[in-house]
């Protein structure tokens, strides 16, 4: 994979990217062409080794001229190819034929020029037009020797050159020869290269599509992957591992890994710098990663990237936040261990629970019959209220460890609510206290789906907790309201007292964990189990101007129709309804 990894890279579309426009680059070979051919002219003009005609030369060299042109703008203005390089190889072809027999015929230095344009059919047409444009250049080289040679038979004049001699007629034969098998090698050449093009271009084809398929695997994984050299500089990442990283890719890619520790990654770089060097890959190790602050548990695995020989040329690092993880892990071993809490105190408060009426029965027999004086009578009121406050903690323990499973059905926001504020009203006015709530439901036709006892069992507690941490005087307040689009349910509570301590933040909803005096440490406990059973969540915040705020949320789950228990009709209300109670 770290192979693969690593040739991953942007290539060409296709495989004949490289070709480029084939009339014009035939077009730029014939310039060249004209150039040598004009430069060769005229030097056999001036050393005299053939003899020259130049009003044919010029006149050659004149529809060379025209024909570069001609083709220049038929290229320019988007003419078909093909036609292009046909007339192209043709008008080469008889200019060279042309400028052959006005430089002296078979005492030219010119006849080896047919090989440019036969090996330009074979390139840019195909064999067939080589063996064509082969045969033409051995028919215009023969040809006029023969014709020479008829002219003199037939006026039995002696030309200023003896084309009938031996060696005249062996160079032309041999240029004949030649351009025969020029055409038949280049053209076999010609169609062994398109071949190979074919096949690269197949090949190149598979390859883009084999790093598409790989880049949208990457892409897809879930987990983060990061790619370093030898030197460190990263390069590749994943979305996963940029959305991990809190980074964007321009971020990462082309920078040195050393040099993003600043970003919390100084972890991350300790363990693959090193294996990027030359050490031992790491198999599910495991580091932590400080992003915006927050510590992130992230495991990993990193390997060596080797290359076509195998060296070690950088190395691979696959990673997953292990965040969910982590708290699936605590949620389990602290469920555990409050089962386990919960059988043992349902055991032993039953087996307290039976003798300790028994002490309370006996002791209020026996204040009724006793003539009790001074701190006799104190004694006993102090047994009885203390044998009240051991039965309530059982009473609390046995609610903790016997919490039924969640019975979730459809009901009014609104009954809920005024049910709650009852039940609150009541409480606030046995402790004598002074409590001004205020409830919001939005919209005032808002349905819950949850169990109705244990969300009122949740409500209370938050309340009662709240009520005790401003001792009875102040103001509370309850809202229910959609969050997150309307998936999700949120009850508020908000009190004005005097806020959360830092030192019990964290173990604010653990079992046992309080700070009232003569508490249980469970009413918040019962809370975050109540969330939890719902498949939501409680969280604790101070409130701005002072106080504490408490959010449970807890997902908007459709009922069955046939499982559905609808109560009754409630009177249309207001979109928005505040109902203040004074306690």
């Amino acid at each position: 994979m770290a192979a693969v990894v690593q040739s991953v890279k942007a290539g060409p579309p296709d495989g004949e990217g490289d070709r480029g426009d084939p009339a014009s680059r035939l077009l730029r070979w014939r310039l060249l062409m004209a150039a040598a051919l004009a430069v060769v002219t005229a030097v056999a003009g001036l050393v005299g080794v053939a003899e020259v005609w130049r009003p044919g030369v010029l006149a050659s060299l004149g529809l060379l001229g025209t024909s570069l042109a001609v083709s220049w703008a038929a290229s320019m203005a988007g003419a078909p190819q093909r036609p292009q390089l046909v007339a192209q190889i043709a008008a080469d072809t008889i200019a060279v034929g042309l400028l052959v027999q006005f430089t002296g015929g078979p005492y030219s230095a010119l006849p080896l020029a047919f090989c440019v344009p036969i090996m330009c059919a074979s390139l840019y047409l195909d064999r067939r037009w080589s063996l064509v444009v082969a045969g033409a250049a051995a028919a215009l080289v023969g040809g006029a020797h023969f014709g020479l040679a008829l002219g003199w038979l037939a006026t039995r004049e002696h030309p200023p050159l003896d084309y009938l001699a031996g060696w005249p007629v062996l160079v032309t034969a041999l240029h004949m020869a030649l351009f025969v098998v020029v055409g038949l090698v280049s053209g076999d050449l010609s169609a062994k290269l398109e071949r190979r093009r074919r096949e690269h271009a197949r090949t190149q084809r598979q390859v883009e599509q084999a790093r598409r398929e790989v880049r949208d695997i990457l892409d897809c994984l879930h987990s983060g992957l990061l790619t370093v050299d030898t030197r460190g500089i990263v390069t590749r990442a994943n979305p996963a591992c940029c959305r991990i990283l809190c980074l964007e890719e321009t971020q990462l890619l082309g920078a040195p890994l050393q040099t993003l520790v600043e970003e919390g990654l100084e972890a991350l770089a300790a363990v693959v710098l090193p294996v990027a060097a030359g050490s031992a890959p790491v198999s599910r190790g495991e580091t932590t990663l400080r992003q915006q602050g927050v510590l992130v548990p992230i495991g990993l695995n990193v390997s060596h990237v080797t290359g076509a020989r195998g060296e070690i040329t950088g190395a691979v690092v696959v990673f997953t936040d292990l965040t969910r993880e982590k708290e699936l892990t605590a949620r389990r071993r602290e469920t555990d261990r409050l089962a386990a809490v919960g059988e043992l105190a349902a055991s032993i408060a039953h087996e307290i629970r039976n003798p300790l009426a028994s002490i309370r029965g006996s002791v209020e027999m026996l204040s009724g019959e006793l003539e009790l004086e001074g701190y006799q009578r104190q004694l006993f009121d102090l047994v009885l209220k203390e044998s009240a406050r051991v039965n309530s903690i059982i009473s609390d323990f046995l609610a903790y460890s016997r919490m039924r499973p969640v019975a979730r059905r459809r009901f009014p926001a609104a009954a809920f609510r005024d049910e709650t504020l009852l039940l609150l009203r009541q409480h606030v006015a046995a402790a004598r206290g002074d409590v001004r709530v205020t409830a919001d439901v939005t919209p005032a036709d808002l349905e819950l789906v949850a169990d109705p006892a244990q969300l009122t069992q949740l409500a209370l507690n938050l309340a009662i907790n709240a009520c005790e941490a401003m001792r009875y005087h102040g103001r509370l307040r309850v809202a229910i309201h959609l969050v997150g689009d309307g998936g999700t349910f949120e009850l508020v509570v908000t009190d004005d007292g005097p806020g959360i301590e830092a030192d019990i933040r964290d173990d604010l909803f653990q079992p046992f964990k309080t700070t009232k005096e003569g508490g249980t440490g469970l009413g918040l406990s019962v809370v975050a189990r109540i969330a939890t059973a719902h498949g939501g969540t409680v969280r604790a915040e101070d409130a701005p101007g002072g106080g504490a705020i408490f959010r449970v949320r807890w997902p908007r789950v459709e009922l069955p129709a046939e499982g559905t228990a609808l109560p009754e009709p409630v009177a249309a209300q207001p979109a928005r309804e505040t109902v203040l109670v004074t306690v």
